[in-house]
C-alpha cells in the first residue's frame, strides 16, 4: 500500500517536473569539475546556493550504496571520481576510482561526442596519487574530503547534457539484464524483480547515507528459499519510482515533521505542496496558524468546505497520505501509514486541540501545546528520556482522533511527583486525557477549562482542598517559603490521601492562626472555603486513587490554584 501510493505520487511528480523521468534525479552536488577536451581538470565550478549548501541538479540515478564499492554515473563523491579519501587507505579509494574509472569507459565506450571523449580522457590520464597536489583542488579540498558531491563539466554545462551521454546512458539502463522476473506486488506487472532496494534520505537519526525500507542481510530474513529482493517481491521501476518519490518528500525540511524518534512526511495525490504546508503549521502550532487568513481556511475545510489559502484551493475530501518512519540500525522502521480526507486530518487536530483547553497563567503568552512540547513534558530535567513508543502511539492517536496512549497519564503523573510541578501544559494534557480516554463520567467532570465548583468528585475535592491549604500556609509566611506543603505532601495526598489528611488540617489549625493576627479576613475567607470543602467530602477520606483519579485531583488542585491567581490579578 505504502509502495502503491508513492509510486503513483512518483509519476504525478514527473507530470509537474518537479522530479527526474525514470532514470534521473534530483541530487545535492557541491561542485562541478570543468574538464578540457582533453580529460584534464581546469576549474571547480562551485555549484552552492547563496546559503552555502549543495545545489540541486539533475543527474543519473543510482542504485544506492548500502555496502560494497558502487559508482555512479558521472557524478559521485571525491572517493570515487578522485580516488581520494580523508581516511588516507589508498588501496580502498584506488579500488572505488577503478571502479568509476570502469563504469565510464563501459557506458561511453562507442560515444566520441567532445564531452564524452573528455570525460574518457580523464579517467585515462587521472592519477589519484597527485590529486591533492592539483592546483584547481587546493582551495576547497577539506570539503571535497568530507563527502562532498561532484559532477563532470564540459565548455560550461553539464555533460549528462549532452545528446550522445543521454542515449548511452538510457542504453545502458535499459539493457538486457541478468536475474530473477516475477510480478511486480505494486504495479501488477511483469519484469525484473528489485534485487536491492533504494537508500532513503532525510529520516533523523538513521544513517545520513540512507536507509532501506526493504533489505534482507541474513538467512533467517529469506523465507522459501526466496533471497534478498524476492522476498518483497518490487518490480525495479517500482523500486525507483518509490524512493525517488519519498527521497523528494524527505529532502524539503519545511515539509517534514519530527517528534522524537518519528519523521512525518505528508502528501496529497496530485503532489499540491500547499496542502502539505497547512498540515505541517498546524503540527508545529506555528504562529502563522493563527492568522485570520489561515484560521479562516481551517474552520472551512473543518466544516467540509472549500478554501482558498496561498492562491490555491483547497478541497476538504482531497485524499491526502502521512507516513511516519523511525530509525532501526541501517533500516527503517514505519511507524504509521495514514490515509484520509484532508479536511479529516484537520479535523482530527483541532479536536486534540479544544481538549488541551485549560485556563493558563497570565504570564503565557503563547499557549501552545505542539505535540514536540507535549512529548517534552515527559521527559526528565536533561531531556535524555527516550519514549519511541510513546512518541509514535501519540502521534497516532491525534491524527486518527483516537484514544491516547495510556503511557501518556503514567509519564504525565510520573514527572508530576518528580518534579513535584504542575504546570499549565501538563495539566492540559491531564485534561485531554480524561476527556477523551475515561469511561467514567465521573472523572470527566474535572475536565472544565476552569474551576468546576458544582462537582463532589472526592478526587476533585480533595485537589482543591490541598490549594487552599498550601494558600494558607503561604499566605501565613507572608509568601516567602522555599517549601510548602506542595513538596511535601503533593505525592502522598494525590495517590493515598488518608494517610495524610489529618496531618495537613493539624497542619493548617497552626498556620491558621498566625494568619488571622496578620490579616483576619484573608483567614476568615480562606477558613470558609476550607470548610465548605470539607463538608462534602465523604468520610471516611478515600484510601487510595487510581491514576485516572490521581489525574483528577491533579485538575482540582491546579483549577483551584489558577483561581487563586487570577484574584491576585485582578487586585493587582
Amino acid at each position: 500500500m505504502i509502495f502503491y501510493e508513492l509510486t503513483k505520487l512518483y509519476e504525478e511528480l514527473v507530470k509537474q517536473g518537479k522530479i527526474g523521468a525514470p532514470g534521473w534525479m534530483n541530487e545535492k552536488v557541491s561542485y562541478g569539475i570543468l574538464l578540457g577536451r582533453d580529460g584534464i581538470v581546469r576549474q571547480l565550478l562551485s555549484l552552492k546556493d547563496e546559503k552555502g549548501k549543495a545545489g540541486k541538479v539533475r543527474v543519473p540515478e543510482h542504485p544506492g550504496r548500502a555496502s560494497g564499492i558502487i559508482s555512479f554515473f558521472l557524478w559521485d563523491k571525491a572517493v570515487y571520481l578522485l580516488g581520494v579519501d580523508s581516511f588516507g587507505d589508498l588501496k580502498k579509494s584506488i579500488d572505488r576510482f577503478e571502479a568509476s574509472k570502469k563504469l565510464h569507459l563501459e557506458i561511453l565506450e562507442e560515444v566520441h561526442t567532445e564531452a564524452a571523449e573528455a570525460v574518457k580522457n580523464f579517467f585515462q590520464n587521472w592519477d589519484p596519487g597527485k590529486a591533492p597536489k592539483h592546483e584547481v583542488l587546493k582551495p576547497e579540498w577539506e570539503e571535497l574530503l568530507k563527502g562532498a558531491n561532484l559532477v563532470f563539466y564540459y565548455e560550461g554545462k553539464p555533460v549528462m547534457e549532452d545528446s550522445g551521454v543521454k542515449e548511452a546512458w538510457e542504453a545502458y539502463r535499459n539493457r538486457e539484464k541478468d536475474g530473477e522476473t516475477g510480478i511486480c506486488l505494486v504495479t501488477g506487472k511483469r519484469g525484473h524483480i528489485a534485487r536491492l532496494h533504494p537508500l532513503i534520505k532525510g529520516v533523523w537519526g538513521a544513517q545520513s547515507s540512507g536507509a532501506s525500507l526493504v533489505s534482507f542481510n541474513a538467512d533467517a530474513f529469506c523465507s522459501y528459499e526466496m533471497e534478498n529482493g524476492g522476498n518483497a517481491q518490487t518490480g525495479e521501476n517500482a523500486a525507483r519510482a518509490y524512493g525517488a518519490a519519498l527521497n523528494y518528500l524527505l529532502s524539503d525540511s519545511e515539509r517534514v515533521y519530527r517528534a522524537g524518534d518519528v519523521t512525518v512526511v505528508g502528501w496529497a495525490f496530485e503532489g499540491n505542496a500547499v496542502y502539505q504546508d497547512l498540515l505541517m503549521a498546524c503540527l508545529n502550532q506555528e504562529d502563522t496558524i493563527r492568522d485570520v487568513d489561515v484560521q479562516s481556511a481551517l474552520k472551512k475545510l473543518c466544516r467540509g468546505e472549500s478554501a482558498d489559502w496561498k492562491g490555491r484551493q483547497l478541497r476538504p475530501d482531497n485524499m491526502f497520505y502521512i507516513l511516519g518512519l523511525s530509525p532501526n540500525a541501517a533500516r527503517l522502521s514505519v511507524r504509521f501509514f495514514l490515509k484520509n480526507e484532508f479536511g479529516r486530518w484537520l479535523a482530527n487536530l483541532q479536536a486534540h486541540e479544544d481538549r488541551l483547553e485549560i485556563v493558563i497563567p497570565a504570564f503565557v503568552k503563547k499557549p501552545y501545546l505542539p505535540l514536540w512540547v507535549i512529548l517534552d513534558e515527559m521527559k526528565a530535567p536533561g531531556g535524555k528520556d527516550k519514549l519511541p513508543t510513546l512518541t509514535a502511539a501519540l502521534l497516532r492517536s491525534v491524527l486518527m482522533n483516537s484514544r491516547y496512549p495510556e503511557e501518556l497519564l503514567f509519564c504525565t503523573l510520573r514527572r508530576i511527583r518528580a518534579d513535584h510541578d504542575l504546570n499549565w501544559k501538563r495539566a492540559a494534557i491531564l485534561k485531554a486525557y480524561l476527556y477523551k480516554n475515561s469511561t467514567s463520567d465521573k472523572n470527566k467532570e474535572g475536565c472544565s477549562v476552569g474551576l468546576n465548583t458544582e462537582t463532589d468528585h472526592q478526587a476533585y475535592l480533595l485537589g482543591r482542598l490541598f490549594s487552599l491549604l498550601e494558600n494558607v500556609q503561604v499566605t501565613s509566611a507572608g509568601g516567602s517559603l522555599n517549601t510548602t506543603i506542595k513538596d511535601q505532601y503533593l505525592n502522598s495526598m494525590c495517590s493515598t490521601p488518608a494517610l495524610v489528611f489529618a496531618q495537613l488540617l493539624k497542619l493548617k489549625e497552626s498556620h491558621m492562626k498566625k494568619l488571622k493576627r496578620d490579616n483576619t479576613g484573608l483567614a476568615i475567607t480562606l477558613d470558609q472555603q476550607i470548610t465548605e470543602i470539607i463538608g462534602r467530602l465523604e468520610v471516611p477520606v478515600p484510601r487510595q486513587f487510581g491514576q485516572e483519579e490521581q489525574a483528577v485531583f491533579m485538575l482540582g488542585y491546579y483549577h483551584q490554584t489558577q483561581k487563586r491567581y487570577e484574584k491576585k490579578e485582578e487586585e493587582d
